[in-house]
């Protein structure tokens, strides 16, 4: 499958402004979706991500890695959708840049991985739903990544995956 490398930020701006037109109830209210066209486009697939005891869990995530998926991602999913169910970015390379949370319900963990699958850091992101006024975050790695796993916030600490040695097995995800 051919790769591509974008402007995440910018993309997703773009993208986050049509989704709105298509979301927002009559005068200034939003609501959330069950799916949108970047999330059902994302194939699942049970990823390998192993502790640094050699405990071992297999997650059904969705695989991100075509423009709209990477721009997707969670933007306009609903809470309930997003309590039982992954994202993992695939950008084909080593990649540098931000994630945000505009347009996104609930809280997320965000797993960075290099290329080999080393875990390079993890973030806790805070929920900007549509309408948020707050002041708006940007989350990024701390080092070069090639893939960027969302859980819903609480999931990898709840299920073994904390401190810095977790690794994600790449041959799980091609």
């Amino acid at each position: 499958m051919k790769r591509y490398v974008i402007d995440f930020f910018l993309y997703s701006c773009l993208t986050a402004l049509v989704l709105a037109g298509g979301v927002a109830s009559a005068g200034s209210a939003f609501s959330c979706v069950q799916t949108t066209g970047g999330w059902t486009s994302m194939q699942e697939k049970k990823i390998l991500l192993i502790n640094d005891r050699g405990k071992k869990l297999f997650l059904l995530a969705r695989i991100a890695d075509e423009p709209l998926e990477l721009a997707a991602g969670y933007q306009y999913i609903c809470p309930d959708v997003i309590s039982h169910s992954a994202i993992l970015f695939d950008f084909g390379r080593q990649f540098t840049s931000r994630f945000h949370v505009r347009g996104v319900f609930s809280p997320l963990d965000i797993a960075f991985f290099d290329q080999s699958g080393k875990l390079v850091n993890v973030a806790h992101m805070t929920a900007e739903p549509p309408g948020f006024s707050g002041k708006r975050k940007l989350y990024s790695a701390a080092a070069p990544y090639r893939y960027a796993l969302e859980t819903p916030a609480g999931y990898l600490a709840n299920h073994f995956l904390t401190g810095t040695r977790i690794r994600l097995v790449p041959e799980s995800v091609h």
